[in-house]
């Protein structure tokens, strides 16, 4: 699994803990492991939650970015605008491309990268209404990077590969899209490239830590990779969606269909070594490597345990406050109560009762 530095430092500074979970050592080269730190069992993230959270820093500072980016991602999607000014796809009809589960791995990622110190912004290329801009614009933000948001905002181009898919597909306008990230993300760490990726993203030459791509076609994908590959930062990745389990050979791309078949290719043509895996719901991971025989460090049973449990953990930190807000309101009118009954009567015997309980909670001087 990948661990942030800051982490394993705190634990590789400590003989008892380097004992109980071995695993968790500085990754040479970043992203990729050994087998055994690979399959390792999830006893460290247990200890992160319990024990760990207590005894560093950096623990803390990890799960509580973790919980607040989840929370933040699943605020967005509950106040996201659900109309469709346009048709989306004949078999789809939802605002979101994605879901906050998903972006999840974004965020852990780009949290282990900047922690390694791997350099450069962050882009997303399709961006339909806006929602994971708005997500990852909060952990850009957090890290002080950039997103930089490249789409068509007309929707999809004509293709001739993959018939499942129309033009006009996914259609978010620039300005739908620039309002849903002023309102729910944070825009002053957004950038935006109008026009279809072919011809947009030539003049493009920044550093970038994370590609993320959600674009669908077979030739969108080509034109991003050809345009973009070489701005890839050393130990930055590429994440993109329509990388279905059955994308994959093992820890390659199959050239089967779409952004699949694009990536398969442009990586084979340039002679590019790499290591792929599948996340979850269609997203897929893929990471240029300097050898063949390294494995990614990156887990999704690690990272969907690590993810849950924060989340699960937040909300019965909510729910707790909110029952403490229910029983101090109850508390409150029952104390009014008592005020306004010392106040009015008459009968000493009841006043001198009313006195001492008010007393005992601090609040005798009110009535008086």
């Amino acid at each position: 699994m990948i661990y942030p530095k800051d982490i394993v430092t705190f634990v590789e500074a400590d003989e008892e803990l380097k004992k109980r979970f071995p695993w968790v050592n500085s990754l040479h080269p970043v992203n990729f492991a050994s087998a055994e730190n690979v399959d390792a069992p999830l006893n460290f993230e247990a200890y992160m939650l319990e024990e760990g959270y207590l005894q560093s820093k950096a623990i803390r500072k990890y799960l509580h970015f973790l919980a607040t980016m989840y929370d933040t991602f699943t605020h967005i999607m509950h106040n996201f605008p659900v109309a469709n000014k346009y048709k989306v796809h004949k078999d789809f009809s939802s605002p979101f491309g994605t879901a906050p589960f998903e972006l999840m791995y974004h965020a852990v990622y780009l949290y282990y990268l900047d922690s390694y110190g791997v350099k450069g912004d962050v882009v997303e290329c399709g961006a339909f209404k806006g929602f994971s801009a708005c997500c990852l614009s909060w952990v850009c933000n957090y890290l002080g990077r950039q997103l930089f948001v490249a789409d068509s905002f007309q929707g999809l181009p004509e293709n001739t590969t993959d018939p499942y898919y129309e033009k006009g597909d996914y259609r978010g306008d620039f300005e739908e899209v620039q309002e849903n990230v002023s309102t729910l993300g944070r825009i002053e760490n957004v950038e935006f490239k109008q026009g279809f990726f072919s011809e947009s993203l030539k003049d493009v030459h920044r550093p970038l830590c994370l590609l993320w791509m959600d674009v669908d076609l077979y030739e969108s994908a080509t034109d991003v990779m050809n345009n973009l590959y070489d701005n890839l930062s050393p130990g930055g990745v590429i994440i993109s969606h329509e990388l279905f389990e059955q994308s994959f050979d093992n820890d390659q791309l199959k050239e089967s269909l779409g952004p699949a078949k694009a990536l398969a290719e442009f990586l084979s043509r340039n002679k590019i070594r790499y290591k792929a895996m599948a996340l979850e719901s269609g997203s897929g991971l893929v990471v240029p490597c300097p050898s063949g025989d390294v494995q990614l460090a990156m887990s999704t049973e690690h990272c969907g345990f690590i993810r849950d449990r924060c989340r699960r953990e937040i909300w019965q930190l909510v729910y707790s406050k909110q029952q403490l807000e229910e029983e101090l309101r109850y508390w409150q009118g029952e104390t009014e109560k008592a005020i306004n009954a010392y106040n009015c009567t008459l009968d000493h015997k009841l006043k001198k009762i009313v006195k001492k309980l008010l007393s005992l909670v601090g609040l005798y001087k009110t009535a008086q």
